[in-house]
């Protein structure tokens, strides 16, 4: 399979804003918004065979309203929205020009909550048109720029930018599917925090898209690292009347349980045929 550049893409409803300029509203503080906690797989005393397991997944990945399995963390949309919402991570290349764009792209960090809008302000324009601050949020993860276009108030732009005292991600190039993936400064180290990072990293990839779903999403400890492994799922169509192929690829984070460091991986495993016969996945002969 042709690996795409899956980690430098955002969630599938976010729009690249591109500059910004104006005065806008005053931003109020809000209390701090936590990121959702990945779940601990729970324990099955009969694991399913693996043709059910396959025929599960396929039945998702042609109804695509399920990509990810329960359990996985995902973020709730704001009821308040009724537009556009576009939630993206700031990188290092929404500031640079010149050969500093071709550069490893990363997503940027800071503890200081007034460079995290200085940022923001530079990508305020969308659609042509100013976005208002409304709100700022701050958690010990990340930082939450929210913004109202003037173009569109029904929609939301939420930027957002990593704690560095959590999470650095400046040794990292989202253009390369594996290698360094950042650093983890938050102590204690702990799998569950390994996992609740992988997941929610999993929400600003292409993963996150169309044919494309979450088999399981699964830690493990190693002498002196922890791993978490997001097993996925991708609907690669055949030809009319044909089987489809499912590449199952594991999307794998490693750290170091003593410095923090961050490694990915993606893997192909294997492939099977199936195929949608009255509304529902077959799996398809070998």
């Amino acid at each position: 399979m042709n690996t795409r550049n899956f980690l430098v893409a955002i969630l599938s409803a976010t729009f690249a804003a591109c500059g910004g300029g104006g005065s806008g509203a005053p931003a109020s503080i809000a209390q701090p918004s936590s990121v959702p906690q990945a779940s601990s797989p729970s324990p099955s005393s009969t694991a399913p065979s693996t043709s059910a397991a396959d025929v599960s997944l396929a039945d998702r990945l042609y109804k695509g309203t399920q990509r990810t399995p329960d359990g996985f963390a995902l973020e709730a949309r704001p009821a308040s929205v009724t537009g556009t919402l576009s939630t993206r991570h700031l990188k290092n290349t929404d500031f640079a020009s010149g050969p500093q764009a071709i550069s490893p792209t990363y997503e940027v960090c800071t503890n200081d909550m007034a460079q995290a809008i200085a940022w923001s302000e530079t990508q305020a324009t969308w659609n042509g048109q100013y976005s208002d601050m409304s709100e700022v949020h701050g958690d010990s993860r990340l930082w939450e720029v929210v913004r109202v276009p003037r173009a569109d108030v029904s929609a939301m732009l939420r930027h957002r930018v990593f704690r560095c005292d959590y999470l650095d991600r400046a040794n990292s190039d989202l253009r390369a599917d594996a290698g360094a993936a950042g650093n983890m400064n938050q102590r204690p180290l702990t799998a569950s925090e390994l996992g609740s990072l992988a997941e929610y990293l999993w929400q600003f990839t292409m993963f996150n898209n169309a044919d494309t779903a979450v088999q399981s999403s699964v830690g493990s400890n190693g002498s002196g690292s922890l791993t978490h492994t997001i097993r996925m799922g991708q609907l690669v169509r055949g030809v009319s009347g044909g089987c489809d192929t499912v590449q199952i690829v594991d999307w794998t984070h490693t750290m170091d349980t003593t410095t923090g460091a961050l490694t990915r991986s993606l893997t192909n495993v294997r492939t099977f045929k199936t195929k949608s016969a009255g509304g529902s996945a077959e799996l398809c002969a070998s």
